[in-house]
């Protein structure tokens, strides 16, 4: 695992650097900003554990630039290789756009745009204020490249998989320009469950140009819709949250997507399982994360029936 950021030339900066490389990931595509300082995010959290969060700004994390190193590593082709390449990026990462003289838009425009078919994932995060339409749909729908005569190269690459929560899935169905909801007999669970909920994932992976869509319910869960060339498959399961609410009872959300993600992706990306086996870990190491208190405990804390299903040398 490798990390492509930029820090600030200060002490949070090479903490940030520090506590990476004793976790093992690879830093040599870190940056650092010669004006900026490094990114910091305070979290505020209500009664009922969810967080709001508000950011310094601008911060060295804007200012991520597309040097050789990391272009090399995206156009870099490991056909005959054993190993797997997948890109992770966030929304939230392009918020000021060109402002202020931020570039980190502009990289992941080129990163989103230039990765090979079906290896970027992105994970959408509409924090107010900092997103706008244009913006996100710009990331998910990517742009073909300009002046090509290649029919494959004409139309934008679709995204590997496109990661969103249950409220921010009605906004970009908005912005698609869904109006009505689909009919299909009744509404199950307000749309969120069941075959509503599949053809709304599947309008939003044609719309989005993803050949996955994954839309997380809290404590309810998540579904996985696979958009496959002859079938469309669609998972669903139903979470943990019976067994993560007596971990702690000063648990948050914090974290709690990210963790979701992580486990999503290595299993079924990096591990090759089973999209309902990388749901189910998934669902399980978020449900733990989201009933601790910070957004990295201890995965070895966990209660033995969650690190079971979310680790990922079990069965």
């Amino acid at each position: 695992v490798a990390i492509a950021a930029c820090l600030g030339n200060d002490q949070l900066g090479k903490e940030a650097h520090r506590r990476l490389s004793i976790k093992g990931v690879r830093v040599d595509y870190i940056q650092y900003h010669h004006e900026w300082e490094t990114g910091m995010a305070t979290a505020i959290i209500d009664e009922n554990g969810d967080a709001t969060y508000e950011f310094n700004t601008p911060a060295a994390w804007d200012g991520l630039c597309l040097e050789d190193r990391l272009l090399d590593l995206i156009l870099k082709n490991d056909k005959g290789q054993q190993s797997t390449k997948v890109f992770v990026m966030g929304t939230i990462a392009g918020r000021l756009k060109n402002d202020h003289g931020a570039t980190s838009l502009t990289t992941l425009m080129t990163i989103r745009n230039n990765a090979p078919e079906g290896s970027v994932v992105l994970d959408v995060n509409l924090r107010s204020p900092w997103y706008t339409p244009e913006t996100v749909l710009k990331l998910a729908q990517g742009t073909a490249k300009e002046g090509s005569d290649s029919s494959e190269e004409k139309s934008p690459k679709k995204l590997a998989l496109l990661k969103l929560n249950e409220e921010e899935l009605c906004i970009l169905e908005q912005w698609c320009g869904r109006k009505d909801k689909p009919s299909d007999g009744k509404q199950e669970g307000n749309g969120l469950t069941g075959s509503i909920l599949k053809q709304r994932m599947e309008q939003l992976a044609t719309s989005l140009n993803a050949q996955r869509v994954c839309i997380t319910r809290g404590k309810d869960g998540a579904a996985l819709l696979c958009n496959g060339s002859a079938t469309v498959e669609f998972y669903e399961n139903a979470g943990y949250s019976s067994l993560t609410t007596t971990i702690n009872n000063d648990g948050d959300t914090v974290g709690a997507g990210d963790a979701f993600l992580a486990a999503l992706v290595t299993s079924l990306f990096i591990q090759k399982e089973s999209p309902a086996r990388a749901l189910e870990r998934a669902c399980a190491l978020g449900g733990y994360v989201a009933g601790c208190r910070g957004a990295t405990p201890e995965h070895g804390d966990a209660p033995e029936d969650l690190k079971r299903v979310f680790s990922l040398g079990e069965r």
